[in-house]
Order: structure tokens, then sequence, then C-alpha cells
């Protein structure tokens, strides 16, 4: 398996002369040729009619971007678009955005777009860079109705404010109301798409279980940056308080105000990484492709439930992100020490009631099996 965090600075480097391992085919471009380089599968795929991207002139409801991901890294293709869009979630920066040119007369090179963080930085996203799944009210152009609110698409959203601008498909029919499908000639008058089907696409699907993993790992993404960031600009500012009053730089020095910060942030990013806030499933989900196989063939965590909320267990297999790995030592340990005391002690009362006390259990059980050192955390 070839790890994205290694094929993208090899990507973002100075190419060396000679052949790329990215192969171009005339309706796609180099994409399946990166996706297969990058193992992100096609099952994952997602198809979205709004303009909600720079190339937004080429999208339409009759020619939607298709988004392909892996566990830190998005591909977006437009059909006849100048470029290829990949983010990834790094680890110390948050969400960066590259493109790779569909010119088979060039190298294919990663070039940094700073362009994008016009939408992907805002408060939507901590006002750090971060990944949006958005869902609006489309027009049949694919621009969106202004003067109705958009949503921002996670865990805890309700799910007849989902998937608007998107298209969704499953196995069996979705009988609760979503805002996927279908178009607003008129900002109250939604009406129904045909099923998207065309050829030069990869596939016609859009499956709602990848549309929800989408959803909830762009969150928990931003989620884990602004833990990250706002924990070590906590800490950067008590070390300068530390240093004014001749004082150590440890946990007995911190302020009330550092400490503070810190618990608000680990509290934000434990309750979103074990689904305290989760929206119940509304009917049982079943998707239309083999992204729900592909996915739970990586790891215990990965399980799916599908009847009743996403996942089996109450613990984001994004605990085994490189982001975690990256925080401050101490944030670390006190972010890992606030999962295992909910985990085993707080879940199904209090603030953690909606947790189910035995899968918890269950839950920390696996992540001591299959991550023991960053379990460890006493």
């Amino acid at each position: 398996m070839t790890s994205s965090i290694l094929v993208l600075p090899l990507l973002l480097s100075q190419l060396p002369a000679g052949p790329l391992p990215l192969q171009y085919e005339p309706d796609r471009g180099y994409l399946l040729s990166l996706l297969k380089t990058l193992d992100i599968p096609l099952s994952s795929q997602t198809l979205v009619f709004s303009k909600t991207s720079a190339q937004f002139p080429l999208i339409f409801p009759a020619a939607p971007r298709a988004i392909y991901f892996n566990d830190d890294t998005y591909v977006g293709w437009v059909r006849g678009g100048d470029f290829l869009e990949v983010s990834y979630a790094d680890p110390v920066r948050g969400a960066t955005f590259h493109v790779i040119e569909q010119d088979p007369s060039r190298k294919p090179r990663l070039a940094q777009r700073e362009i994008c963080l016009q939408c992907h930085e805002s408060s939507r996203t901590h006002s750090i860079p971060g990944h949006l799944m958005r869902s609006v009210h489309p027009e049949p152009t694919g621009y969106f109705h202004t003067n109705r609110s958009n949503f921002i698409t996670d865990d805890t959203s309700r799910f007849e404010e989902r998937w608007g601008g998107w298209y969704v498909t499953a196995k069996k029919s979705l009988n609760f109301p979503h805002m996927g499908n279908q178009i607003y000639p008129t900002v109250e008058t939604p009406r129904a798409l045909q099923p998207f089907d065309n050829p030069t696409w990869p596939s016609s699907s859009s499956d709602v279980v990848a549309l929800l993993v989408l959803g909830h790992q762009v969150a928990g993404h931003n989620h884990l940056a602004w833990l990250d960031h706002e924990s070590r600009a906590a800490l950067a500012l008590q070390h300068t308080m530390n240093q004014m009053d001749q004082k150590e730089d440890k946990v007995s020095t911190w302020s009330a105000s550092t400490q503070r910060r810190v618990a608000r942030a680990i509290e934000s990013a434990v309750r979103y990484l074990t689904f305290a806030d989760e929206e119940p499933l509304p009917q049982r989900i079943e998707g239309d492709t083999d992204f729900a196989k592909d996915f739970e063939k990586r790891g215990p965590l990965r399980k799916f439930n599908l009847e009743t909320r996403l996942f089996e267990y109450p613990l984001s297999y994004l605990i085994e992100s490189k982001s975690i790995d990256h925080l401050d030592p101490v944030i670390r340990l006190q972010f890992l020490q606030r999962i295992q005391e909910v985990l085993l002690q707080e879940a199904g009362r209090g603030d953690y009631k909606k947790l189910d006390p035995e899968k918890a259990k269950e839950a920390y059980r696996i992540f001591e099996q299959t991550h023991p050192a960053k379990a460890k955390v006493q």
C-alpha cells in the first residue's frame, strides 16, 4: 500500500526528468492514475453538482464534480477541467490545497493553490485551513440560492439539512427527508433530479455511506487541527508568561486561562471522535458500491453499524490519525487520557449519555490492542 503522506511530498518536490508515475487518458486525464498512486478507492466517489468549487463554470447537475478520498487525502475531478484538485489534511498546517494541470504535453506536478483558502479558512473551519462539506439550495444551473441558509455537514447535522447540491445513491430507497438529488427552481419549490448516468465518469454512484464517512472525516480533521493550533497557541503564550515570571514550562505552572483553553480544545475533539453528539440514522442505510466493504477491511474501528448510527463503536478511526501523533506531547497525553476517561468511565451518563457503555469499553479494548503504545497513557 502506498502512503499518501509519502507520495504528496514526492509530487510537491522538483520532479526529475523522465517518465512520471502518472498516466494520462483522454476522458479523465491523470485522474485514475493519481487515485491509484495515492491509494484512493474509486468506490469513495461522491458527486456534487452545486457550484462550490474553483472550477464552478464547468459544474452542473448534468456534469457534477467527483470527489474521491482516503483517510487524509481528497481528489476532485471536473470533466473538461484544467486541473485536478488535491487537498491533504496536514497534521501540522491543517488542510493544504494543490492542483495538477490536466495537460498531457507537460510533466504533471503538484502546485500549491492558496486561493482555496478564501473559502477554506474561516469561522466554519475554526479560522484555520480546513475542509468543508457544504449543503446548499441549488438552482437548476448549479448556482445556489444565497437568500436561503446553507449548512455544514458533519455527524451532528440534521438529515433534513444534509446533502443539498449532492447526488445521493443507495441500494435501497432512503425514506427520510434530505436535500440531496434535487434542485430548487424557486426557493420554496424543490424538484427531484433524474439519477445521474454518464459513462465519462468512472461511476454513476454517489454512495450514501461514502457521503456519511466524508462528512464525519472532514469535520474530524478540522477538530484535530483546531486542537493542535489552539493548544500550541495557549502553550506559546504560557511560555512567554513563564519567562517573565521565571517559572519552568510545566503543567503545574499553567494559568487558569491556559488550562481552560487547552481543556476546551481537547473536549471538543474528544466529543467529536466519540460521537457524543451524533445524529441517529433515520433508517437502515446500505450503499450501492463496495465502499463500505473496502473501508471495513482497513481496521476494526471502521466497522459500520448503519442501523441506528454510522459506526459500531463510539471511537472514530481518526484516533489513528497522524494529526494526533503530531500534537505537543503534553497535549497528546491529556487528550488520550480524556479519551480513556470517557470510554471507560463516563459513557452512558452525563454529557456522554448517548454512548453505549459496553460498546465504549469494547472500543477502548480495540484501541489498546491495535495501538498499544498510543493507548498507554498512565
